[in-house]
C-alpha cells in the first residue's frame, strides 16, 4: 500500500469541493487532517473498487494517522475512517462488517431445535445411504438442529441435491402439518436463482415425498435478492427491516460467493430473528463484484462445539465427525462437500480444477496435455475463434433459421465464450457480429434473428432482471417481427426489443456474468493486453470459475505462459468480518466469564 499512497499527490487545492465542506463544518483542525488523510483516503478507495475492505498501513504511519482523531477513529467510531490494529477501513464499510458479523453470531446461537432423534436418524441413513454421501448426510444433519449453516462445495459436489432432502426433513420433523413454513429460493443474479429452482424441482421428483409436502416444495421459485426483498437502488432500501421483517421461515441462497457486503447486510436486516438461514456455494470461486468476500470467509474447516458434537453422534451414530473444542464458534456452521458426483478429481476437467485451486501451473499443463479431448490450448486470435465457432453453432443457427424456439433454448448452452474483462467480451462480439454479417448476409448486425442477449438491469415492470439471457427471434405467429424471448419456466415469453432494460449481446460474456450458469463447452478467452494479463483480475480464482462453468470441455484461448500466470496469481481480498466474528466470539467468552 505504501507504493500506492506515495504515487497519490499528497497536497489538495483549496478549492477541493470536499475539503471546502468539510472546512464549513468541521474548522480549520479537519483541513490539515484531510492533508494528512487524503493520500490514504485515494488509496482505500483504490482497493475498495478492487474488493477489499481496508489497506493496510505500515508501522511508521500509524501516529500520523492516529493524530487525525476528527477524521479517523477507533473501531466503533462515528468517523470516516477506522483504524483497527494497522487496519484503514473506510467507516461505513468496518460498520457494514460489523453488522454482518453481528447478525450471524445472533443466527448461530440460537439454541439448536429440538427433533425425535431416532427418527432423523433412521431418515437420513435411508436417504443418505451410499458411503459416498456420508458429507451431504453430516451437512444435512446440521442444518435440522441449526438455524444457520453455509454449505461450501464445488460443481457437481451435490449441494442442490442435498438442500432438497434438508428441506423435505425440515418438513417432516420442524414443523407440524398445521402450520408448513414459507420457504424462498434466492440468488444474487436472476440466471442464478432459475438454474437452482430448475435443480431442485428435478431433485425432489427423485425423493419418495409425501404429497403434502410435493404440494409446498414442488411449486418452489427462484428469485434474485434484490426481487425478494424489493430492494431499491442504490441505497438498497425496501420494505423489509426488524420491526418489518420478511415473511420467510427458511432461505436457501445459492451462489453466495456473488454477495458483496451490501447486498448480504440489506438481506440479513430484513430476515425474521428466527430464521432458518442455508448458504450455499463454492468458495473458490470468483468473489463478488462490489467488496467482500462473504463465503470464503465463511468457510473454514468445520470445527464442532461439544455440546453440538453429542447431538450430531445421536443422529450420526456410525459416521465420524469433524473435531470438537470450545470455541468452536462459526466453523460449528460449516458443512464442506468436496466429493464430486460430475467431475473426477484426476482427469480431464476435475484434474485441471484441482491444479487450479492447488495453484500447481504444471499440473494444470500436464492436465491439458492428457486429457486432450476435454481440455484444449489454442490461440486468441479474434477471427479464427469467430469462425470456428460460427462452424460449430451450426445445430444452433439451423434452429434459429427453421424458428424453433425450444431447439433454440435447448442449445443455447452448449458453448460459451467467456473473458475476463468486458472490453474483451465486447471486441469478441463485434468481431463475430461482423462474421455473421458476411455469413448470414445481414442488412444490419443492429437487430437479428439469433442474436442473444443478457439483461445487465433489473426491470421489475418488464419482469427481468440481471443475468437473464434472452435470444432475438421472429414472432412465433410468424409475423416476422423480431422479438427478445426469455424462458418462463417450461414455455415462453416475448418482449419487445423496444421494453427491454440495459442489455448487451452475449456470444461473449464475462466470467462474472457466467456465474450460477453451466455450458458444454466453455472457451476461456484470455486477456488481450499485456497488461491486463498481468492484472489481478486473471488470477486463480477466474480460472477456476471460468472452467466449472463447462460440463464436458475447455478450451483456453491463449498461451501455456498466460495459463500458469493465472494460476499463480492467487488474489486474496482484504475482509475484516473474519475479525468482526473472533472479535464477537472473544467479547462473548468474557461476559461468561461474569
Amino acid at each position: 500500500m505504501v507504493d500506492n499512497v506515495d504515487q497519490v499527490e499528497a497536497s489538495v487545492p483549496a478549492t477541493h469541493p470536499a475539503l471546502q465542506a468539510m472546512t464549513r463544518v468541521l474548522g480549520a483542525a479537519a483541513h490539515a487532517e484531510w492533508t494528512v488523510m487524503q493520500p490514504w483516503a485515494d488509496a482505500l478507495l483504490w482497493a475498495f473498487n478492487r474488493g477489499d475492505s481496508y489497506i493496510t498501513v505500515p508501522r511508521e504511519y500509524l501516529a500520523a494517522i492516529r493524530s487525525c482523531g476528527i477524521l479517523v477513529g477507533a473501531a466503533g467510531a462515528y468517523t470516516p475512517f477506522i483504524l483497527q490494529n494497522n487496519h484503514l477501513f473506510f467507516g461505513r464499510i468496518w460498520q457494514l462488517e460489523l453488522d454482518i458479523a453481528e447478525r450471524l453470531w445472533q443466527l448461530a446461537n440460537i439454541a439448536p431445535a429440538s427433533v425425535n432423534k431416532a427418527a432423523v436418524a433412521a431418515d437420513l441413513a435411508e436417504w443418505f445411504p451410499e458411503a459416498d454421501s456420508a458429507q451431504q448426510r453430516f451437512a444435512a444433519a446440521l442444518a435440522l438442529i441449526q438455524h444457520f449453516v453455509v454449505i461450501n462445495g464445488g460443481p457437481g459436489t451435490g449441494k442442490t441435491t442435498t438442500v432438497a432432502k434438508i428441506l423435505s426433513l425440515l418438513l417432516k420433523h420442524a414443523w407440524p402439518l398445521s402450520r408448513p413454513p414459507k420457504i424462498a429460493l434466492v440468488a444474487p443474479t436472476g440466471k442464478a436463482a432459475a438454474h437452482m429452482a430448475t435443480a431442485l424441482q428435478r431433485a425432489l421428483n427423485k425423493l419418495p415425498l409425501p404429497d403434502s409436502s410435493m404440494q409446498l416444495l414442488g411449486c418452489l421459485t427462484g428469485q434474485t435478492v434484490h426481487r425478494l426483498l424489493q430492494l431499491q437502488p442504490p441505497l438498497l432500501t425496501g420494505p423489509y427491516d426488524a420491526e418489518h421483517p420478511l415473511p420467510v421461515d427458511i432461505l436457501v441462497v445459492d451462489e453466495s460467493s456473488m454477495l458483496d457486503l451490501s447486498l448480504f447486510r440489506a438481506l440479513l436486516r430484513a430476515l425474521k430473528a428466527d430464521v432458518r438461514l442455508i448458504l450455499l456455494g463454492d468458495a473458490n470461486q470468483l468473489p463478488a463484484v462490489g467488496a467482500g468476500n462473504v463465503l470464503a470467509e465463511l468457510s473454514q474447516p468445520t470445527v464442532l462445539s461439544p455440546v453440538l458434537k453429542g447431538q450430531l453422534t445421536a443422529l450420526l451414530p456410525d459416521q465420524s465427525l469433524p473435531p470438537s473444542r470450545d470455541d468452536a464458534n462459526m466453523a460449528a456452521h460449516v458443512a464442506t462437500l468436496n466429493h464430486s458426483y460430475r467431475f473426477d478429481a484426476t482427469q480431464g476437467i476435475g484434474a485441471l480444477a484441482t491444479a487450479c485451486i492447488n495453484g500447481d501451473d504444471g499440473a494444470a499443463l500436464n492436465a491439458i496435455t492428457s486429457f486432450p479431448k476435454q481440455l484444449q490450448l489454442r490461440q486468441a486470435d479474434l477471427r479464427r475463434l469467430s469462425r470456428d465457432l460460427y462452424s460449430q453453432q451450426q445445430v444452433w443457427w439451423r434452429a434459429v433459421t427453421e424458428n424453433d424456439i425450444t431447439a433454440v433454448f435447448s442449445h443455447l448452452t452448449d458453448i460459451m465464450v467467456l473473458t475476463a474483462r468486458r472490453a474483451d467480451a465486447e471486441a469478441f462480439n463485434q468481431q463475430y457480429r461482423r462474421y455473421l454479417r458476411m455469413q448470414l448476409h445481414l442488412n444490419t448486425d443492429s437487430w437479428f434473428a439469433g442474436l442473444p442477449i443478457l439483461i445487465t438491469q433489473n426491470d421489475y415492470g418488464v419482469g427481468l432482471f440481471n443475468g437473464d439471457i434472452g435470444v432475438v427471434l421472429p414472432d412465433q405467429d410468424n409475423s416476422g417481427h423480431l422479438l427478445a424471448y426469455f424462458a418462463d419456466g417450461a414455455s415462453y415469453r416475448a418482449i419487445s426489443l423496444s421494453r427491454l432494460p440495459q442489455h448487451e449481446a452475449a456470444f461473449a460474456i464475462t466470467v462474472h456474468k457466467s456465474q450460477g450458469s453451466e455450458y458444454d463447452s466453455i472457451w476461456l478467452l484470455a486477456p488481450q493486453a499485456q497488461a491486463a494479463a498481468e492484472d489481478s483480475l486473471f488470477n486463480r480464482s477466474l480460472l477456476y470459475t471460468a472452467l466449472t462453468r463447462a460440463r464436458q470441455q475447455f478450451t483456453f484461448c491463449g498461451t501455456a505462459k498466460q495459463l500458469a500466470q493465472g494460476i499463480k496469481n492467487n488474489q486474496q481480498r482484504r475482509s475484516g468480518l473474519g475479525t468482526a466474528l473472533v472479535q464477537l466470539a472473544k467479547k462473548q467468552s468474557q461476559l461468561s466469564l461474569f
